[in-house]
């Protein structure tokens, strides 16, 4: 097996603290890294999109939604793994651009409902096919079993780590 920088890291924390084991690392810092590779490789390939990866997170999850394409801010933020307040600087940028309205929930006057707009159904239409051709060539280094497999694995560790279907 090939050596990688997780694998100098691990070694100097045994050097340098041989009481602790970083064997949790070799996981989660490998995860990470992927994680900040992928989200620039996506935000660079949507950049003639005028959008972020994590702008398209959003628009993705309304046109999920089906017809009207409309979700509170609550349910996006629930899909998107954030707080109100993250999502809410996001959804301005989004509102902004024409990609999406806000509006009072009627039957929540608590709460906004934030639906796609036509230019932003659109542009998510076409995002989203060109950023999954993006993930394919991202993965292409795994056969489809050893994509499975590892799909497999990382759905275990969501699970664990408390991340529960609805």
């Amino acid at each position: 097996m090939e050596r990688d920088f997780v694998d100098d890291v691990l070694d100097q924390w045994r050097a340098q603290r041989p009481d602790l084991d970083p064997a949790p690392l070799s996981v989660l810092a490998r995860l990470t890294r992927i994680a900040r590779r992928v989200t620039r490789r996506l935000d660079e390939t949507l950049k003639g999109y005028g959008v972020l990866h994590a702008d398209l997170d959003i628009l993705a999850t309304l046109r999920r939604a089906g017809a009207p394409y409309e979700l509170t801010l609550s349910e996006i933020a629930r899909w998107m793994l954030a707080g109100n307040s993250t999502m809410t600087s996001r959804l301005d940028r989004l509102v902004a651009a024409g990609l999406v309205d806000r509006k009072q929930n009627p039957a929540n006057r608590r709460t906004a409902l934030i639906r796609l707009t036509p230019a932003g159904l659109a542009l998510v239409n076409e995002a989203v096919a060109v950023e999954l051709v993006e993930q394919e060539k991202l993965v292409s280094g795994l056969s489809g079993e050893d994509q499975r497999e590892l799909a497999d694995l990382l759905r275990r560790l969501c699970r664990s780590m408390g991340e529960i279907p609805d």
